[in-house]
């Protein structure tokens, strides 16, 4: 079963109604519990080689100070600094109440990062990846929105999520929200197994209930926004044609000034809408090595 179908169980009512539309609970026949548990989590606090800025520590309005749970060492001579402290991490979460946050976990560990990366095929699109461990009674984080859709992934414990309607236009800032949030569009107390689905931009928090943390994964889609299609746009005009760099007279420049012109005028109508947007979606994505997850043993054995 694919990354997307372990999420989402009926894909095609999904798209139809939820999609980049409205919040939603999803219940799949075989969620993806097992691509991160806690105890992997207690491993690779143990292993000595997480650093900043994958981990962090949150309380709802503030962080934690990095002095608090990270230690400095010395490699080849030098001091390195924010290697993360097992046992103050854990005590600071324990004692005092804090969110343990992992960052872009699809980047350092395999097993979510081929979760996502299944994700990312079926969608298209960049996908990126978060751990909240939650002590009971306790917010992670303010009221916020996302730059992305996300499917949050219950992996044990509960919490109560409130998500509001989204934003009226495309003139939104991702980050904490100021202000009224507008409607909860839905309240829901997410369990283990459930996926709850935010679309890009709906304001949301949420809440550890019950008597032991909440722990979920967050899936976050990626989009691209304007900046990335004026980018794409500017990247394509500085391709067109060929002119002189330093034209000599008024002649010439005006010359040049038509060339330039009518190059970006020919390369844009040969460019649709879609083909922009797709181009763009590939390179968040980007580059994939077909043949990357050879292992070195594999290297060793075959001689080569």
């Amino acid at each position: 079963m694919s990354g997307l179908a372990r999420c989402i169980p009926d894909e095609q009512t999904f798209f139809a109604e939820h999609w980049q539309k409205a919040p939603t609970v999803l219940r799949p026949s075989d969620p993806p519990l097992d691509v991160l548990a806690l105890t992997d989590v207690d491993d690779i606090l143990d292993s000595g080689l997480l650093r900043l800025p994958y981990m962090e520590l949150v309380h709802a309005n503030s962080r934690v100070s990095p002095e608090r749970f990270c230690i400095p060492r010395i490699v080849l001579g030098s001091r390195v600094d924010g290697y993360v402290d097992a046992n103050a991490v854990r005590s600071l979460v324990q004692d005092e109440g804090a969110t343990l946050l992992l960052r872009y976990v699809d980047q350092w560990n395999k097993s979510v990062r081929n979760f996502a990366e299944e994700i990312s095929d079926r969608l298209q699109r960049r996908v990126e990846a978060f751990y909240f461990v939650t002590p009971a009674g306790t917010q992670g984080r303010p009221i916020h929105r996302d730059d992305a859709d996300v499917l949050a992934i219950q992996i044990s414990g509960e919490k109560k999520w409130y998500v509001h309607d989204g934003p009226a236009d495309g003139f939104w800032e991702p980050g904490r929200l100021e202000g009224d949030p507008g409607p909860v569009a839905l309240e829901t107390v997410l369990r283990p197994g459930e996926v709850l689905y935010v679309p890009r931009g709906f304001a949301h928090y949420a809440t550890a209930c019950g008597s032991t943390p909440s722990v979920h994964l967050s899936m976050t889609i990626r989009e691209p926004g304007t900046a990335n299609l004026y980018s794409l746009v500017q990247a394509l005009l500085t391709q067109c044609g060929t002119v002189p760099q330093r034209p000599l007279t008024e002649v010439d420049l005006h010359e040049a000034a038509a060339c330039i012109m009518s190059d970006a005028e020919q390369t844009l109508m040969a460019v649709t809408p879609e083909d922009l947007v797709h181009t763009a979606r590939i390179l968040m994505r980007g580059d994939r090595t077909p043949d990357r997850d050879r292992t070195l043993a594999d290297w060793a054995q075959s001689g080569n």
